[in-house]
């Protein structure tokens, strides 16, 4: 029997210069997975970093079967971090946590007993900052009331990478045709466009430990940049949408011309 055989969820987290975090992460996400009495599989994925990340996954991996390293040569952002992640994923459920315990891994078990109640395919940790710089809460509140405009939903944290899923939902949801620099952003309007319903669950959010926020500044850039990728995704969607119709259209007026149409 291969070592996750048994495997019910896989967590997921990406990890950029995060070597002095590893240890701890890894230990309380093993001790949730023994509260939650699940073999659960920890997926490690070392987006480039160039300080000792990779030797602290090493490390933790030859300590304990649960834990999986993936390492990207070169940094390479945090959705293809996900995808990687979930490449590795043995679990029937996957969930997305941040490596720099801003979310904690003790969350993971509320998340899981939602996702367990039904109703809901995707269970996303709304985020209730311990504390924040100003600047950063005015700029989420902002986007996120921007993101619930444009795709018409009403979330409280559109952009929280703190969820929990089925493996095939998180694949649905990662997919796209454009270019994304912060398509992280979007993942939660991802997953509605995409017809699947979320439940938000309220988590702390703990201040960073280590390392830097890309908003660490007054992120002008960065909602423009946001604000762009925000009109392509909703093109995108938009033409999705389109050709789903259009496809429907043909099988319905001619049955003979589902061939052609798959």
């Amino acid at each position: 029997m291969s070592r996750t055989d048994q495997c019910v969820l896989s967590v997921i987290a990406p990890c950029y210069n995060e070597a002095v975090n590893i240890d701890l992460l890894v230990r309380r996400t093993l001790a949730a997975f023994d509260a939650m009495t699940i073999d659960g599989q920890l997926i490690l994925v070392d987006d480039g970093s160039v300080d000792e990340t990779w030797a602290a996954i090493s490390a933790a991996a030859d300590e304990d079967r649960r834990v999986w390293g993936v390492r990207h040569e070169r940094n390479r952002g945090i959705v293809p971090a996900w995808q990687s992640g979930l490449d590795a994923a043995r679990g029937r459920l996957v969930c997305l946590i941040d490596s720099d315990l801003q979310n904690r891994p003790e969350d993971i078990a509320r998340l899981h007993r939602v996702y367990e109640l039904g109703g809901a395919d995707v269970v996303q940790g709304a985020r209730r900052p311990v504390c924040t710089v100003h600047r950063h809460r005015v700029f989420t509140r902002g986007l996120n009331a921007l993101l619930n405009l444009a795709f018409r939903t009403r979330l409280r944290d559109n952009k929280s990478g703190f969820l929990l899923c089925r493996r095939d939902t998180l694949s649905a949801i990662l997919r796209h045709r454009l270019a994304y620099r912060y398509f992280q952003a979007f993942v939660g309007v991802a997953a509605t466009a995409r017809g699947f319903v979320i439940k938000e669950v309220d988590t702390v959010f703990e201040p960073r430990r280590a390392g830097q926020s890309f908003l660490s500044r007054f992120p002008i850039r960065t909602s423009l940049r946001i604000v762009w990728e925000l009109i392509k995704f909703r093109a995108e969607t938009w033409l999705d949408a389109r050709g789903r119709v259009g496809r429907r259209s043909v099988l319905l007026s001619s049955p003979a011309s589902l061939a052609d149409a798959l």
